[in-house]
């Protein structure tokens, strides 16, 4: 018989090569700060006017628009956009519908709360052409919710993707795993609860414990104990995999490393490499699970996956190594798909 060949593109779908241009607010319209919040670290910037951020991201966009002609997507993070005072929404709301009225600006997204839509924001969002909301949920778990006092439950966090959803407008879904309360089993039963509202869009920002949170304190006072990166690694790589299979695109996996944000960190699973060694990972098992039971005599990947093939610092090699996989039975291809061939004595 003969050797038989399996070919399957990577798992993960494709995601949107539009320029993000973000705009941060921090803190703005946050009803109260989150236990694990030190925003002002995350962002690299103090709260400033929304009348005066408006004017200097309209001069900014318009510019950049006279000098490339190529559109840009728009987002404010980084607050609770919906829970701002309605004049300093307009004013933002109104400077982005100019630039989409110039061309400069094809997509607007904003961040909030679950707790912070109902049906007349969102309907404002809509008048105003806003696209896209992304919601801060973090989990669906009520013992996670309480215990880390984000003041609303499982229940609500749901109506509200729901909602988002029913107004016409894109949904893209944040999670924290690792928060207080929180458990692997938990934390997985979020990311179906999420790839069951097929979002448009996930981020993953694994709880880390930062300086002057009372996160911090309960952390110092062995209250609670962050997960570890090997638990992150696994956990979050399972997460992918599991989202990707519903075609939803994972657009961020951790905070973004800030250089103001580095000596903030006083526990918890970072590294600045978070994002790539849980694709890999999540790549290396999606490979794994196509060869159990099965010798390989040689196995081509895309070249532009060798190193979310091999992960981060070779990392997938000795996994690689307890199924016959090694330096000398991959090569590498121009082609867009993951070849196996195996050994004819197994078919």
């Amino acid at each position: 018989m003969n050797s038989r060949h399996l070919s399957f593109p990577h798992p993960e779908p494709p995601k949107t090569k539009i320029r993000l241009y973000p705009v941060f607010l921090p803190f703005a319209g946050c009803p109260f700060r989150c236990i694990y919040c030190s925003q002002k670290l995350q962002t690299g910037t103090d709260i400033s006017a929304a009348e005066k951020t408006a004017k200097e991201i309209f001069a900014l966009v318009s510019a950049n628009f006279a000098r490339s002609r190529k559109s840009i997507s728009l987002g404010f993070f980084g607050g609770t956009f919906t829970a701002m005072p309605l004049k300093d929404q307009l004013l933002l709301l109104n400077m982005a519908l100019e630039l989409k009225r110039l061309g400069a600006v094809e997509h607007v997204r904003c961040s909030t709360r679950p707790d912070c839509v109902n049906e007349e924001t969102l309907n404002l969002l809509k008048n105003y052409k806003m696209d896209m909301v992304e919601l801060g949920i973090q989990s669906f778990d009520d013992y996670s919710l309480s215990d880390s006092k984000r003041g609303y439950t499982g229940e609500q966090a749901l109506a509200a993707a729901v909602r988002v959803k029913k107004a016409g407008l894109e949904l893209v879904i944040q999670q924290m795993p690792g928060l207080p309360g929180s458990s692997a089993s938990a934390f997985l039963k979020d990311i179906e609860i999420t790839a069951g509202l097929e979002p448009a869009a996930v981020r993953l920002y694994p709880c880390l414990v930062m300086q002057n949170t009372v996160l911090a304190r309960l952390w110092s006072e062995k209250r609670f104990q962050p997960w570890s990166l090997k638990k992150t690694y696994k956990l979050v790589s399972l997460a992918l995999l599991r989202l990707w299979s519903k075609k939803i695109p994972v657009i961020r996996i951790g905070l973004a490393p800030e250089i103001s944000l580095l000596p903030g960190i006083m526990a918890g699973p970072w590294h600045p490499a978070l994002g790539s060694i849980c694709r890999s990972q999540a790549l290396a098992t999606y490979i794994l699970s196509r060869t159990t039971g099965k010798e390989i005599r040689q196995i081509s990947i895309p070249g532009r996956y060798q190193s979310d093939f091999w992960g981060f610092k070779k990392k997938n090699s000795s996994a690689y190594l307890k199924r016959g996989i090694t330096t000398d039975n991959v090569r590498l291809s121009q082609g867009d798909l993951f070849e196996l061939v195996f050994e004819p004595n197994y078919y």
